[in-house]
């Protein structure tokens, strides 16, 4: 008896059509969840390709800031289109590495089902850092960043606590829809309008130093430098997107701080006495360990990674301030950047875990941020001059640091490479 197989569909059999389809849809959700939990663009678009390919199928991916674009071709020449907007992405190095396991153990089609139901089990996992915890961490944070600003025990203390005050604020507006935008100007106003009231009681603080620093977990220097690596590797529009993206939060924040600052001090003529008291030399090597801790909460990594994180702060103040005091700032952060940049890699060769674990606390600690931010206040404040010098070596040490991070994944991967083959090699000879 003869069996009549269904018709195929533009030249695919039924079952491999369903296949590809499946495959497209389990790409097209891995790749947006690698983008909200911080995956640089060309991070993303190289492991959908590597993971299509484990998978039989060939994938070309096209990532910005806000849009995912996937081809998705099988052996028969059957293609997939997959176009989707991006929603807002945030830094969960957590599920971030959860996802790049589940990308290492993916290698074989038929259970596809399986990573499928493994994807959606990392998608549900709640944040490891959230509610009081991470208003705690909002203080250490402020309180660190108050230091490397030059302040000193007072600012250290107001800016702690107006970074407490901010991160317990921020947790609760972003779950309000619709603000959006609003949301950096009313809380750097509020903060500004608080570090002013603040000199009623501690009038020898400088208000500008405790304000910055207490809304230092919105500073968008570490998305400067990862909008300079994309620009560098040819991504101009995501790299473009994530530099209009920057410097716009950065001009948010800037107007919500004159804002509040000329609120208050109409409200409370008072004027603070600015004299910051000089912290002893020995303080900065703890401040930058309590940075690194700070930082889990940031990029909500795990308790796990705590060590991982305050060496890499360690590491690169410790190369930025020996390269800085011989041969400048700019070089300074380029030397940072590498090292961190490549320890990253060879972190990852070592464990498995995701390099940027490493690398972005480290990279945190060089950014140039407040930096862009004093600028933008000083344009504002019609300080000219000022603002444009700021802005200037703000964008000179995001280049550098760019640079920094690009010459590191050319070595440290040309390195692990040589690596990688030494055994191989080593045991042709043997034979």
């Amino acid at each position: 008896m003869t069996q009549v197989s269904a018709p195929p569909v533009d030249g695919v059999q039924p079952t491999e059509e369903q296949a590809l389809n499946e495959v497209t849809a389990f790409l097209r959700d891995l790749g947006q969840a690698l983008h909200i939990s911080g995956a640089p663009a060309h991070d993303l678009e190289k492991r959908l390709v590597a993971v299509g390919q484990r998978l039989g199928v060939h994938v070309e991916g096209f990532a910005v800031l806000t849009f995912l674009a996937l081809t998705v071709a099988a052996p028969s020449g059957a293609r997939r289109v997959e176009m989707l907007r991006l929603p807002p992405y945030d830094y969960n190095m957590a599920r971030l590495i959860a996802l790049e396991a589940l990308c290492r153990e993916i290698s074989n089609p038929a259970q596809l089902q399986t990573y499928v139901a493994q994807l959606a089990n990392i998608l549900d996992q709640p944040p490891p850092w959230a509610g009081w915890q991470l208003v705690l961490q909002g203080f250490l944070l402020s309180a660190a960043v108050a230091a490397l600003l030059r302040g000193g025990w007072t600012e250290m203390l107001c800016g702690g606590l107006i970074g407490l005050l901010f991160v317990a604020a921020h947790q609760r507006l972003s779950k309000i829809q619709g603000l959006g935008p609003a949301i950096p100007v009313m809380l750097c106003a509020l903060a500004a309008m608080l570090a002013q009231g603040l000199t009623l009681v501690l009038p020898q603080q400088s208000p500008f130093i405790s304000a910055v620093a207490g809304v230092v977990l919105l500073l968008p220097g570490f998305m400067l430098t990862v909008a300079m690596s994309e620009l560098a590797t040819q991504n101009f529009l995501a790299g473009t997107g994530r530099l209009a993206g920057a410097f716009m939060l950065l001009f948010l924040m800037g107007a919500g701080l004159v804002i509040g600052t000329k609120i208050s001090l109409a409200l409370l003529p008072v004027q603070a006495l600015g004299t910051v008291a000089a912290l002893p030399a020995w303080v900065i090597w703890p401040t930058i360990a309590v940075l690194g801790v700070s930082l889990l909460g940031v990029i909500q990594a795990p308790l796990s990674a705590i060590h991982v994180s305050a060496g890499a702060c360690l590491l690169a103040w410790a190369v930025y301030s020996l390269v800085s005091a011989a041969v400048g700032n700019v070089v300074g952060a380029f030397a940072g950047a590498l090292a961190v940049a490549a320890a990253g890699h060879f972190y990852h060769y070592l464990t498995r875990r995701p390099a940027v674990l490493l690398q972005i606390p480290g990279l945190i600690t060089l950014v140039p941020g407040s930096m862009g931010f004093r600028g933008l206040h000083a344009l504002i404040e019609q300080d000219s001059a000022a603002g444009i010098n700021l802005i200037t070596d703000m964008l000179l040490t995001g280049a550098a640091l760019a640079v920094g991070l690009l010459l590191a994944d050319n070595i440290a991967g040309w390195l692990i490479a040589r690596l990688d083959r030494q055994p191989a090699r080593g045991s042709a000879t043997a034979k």
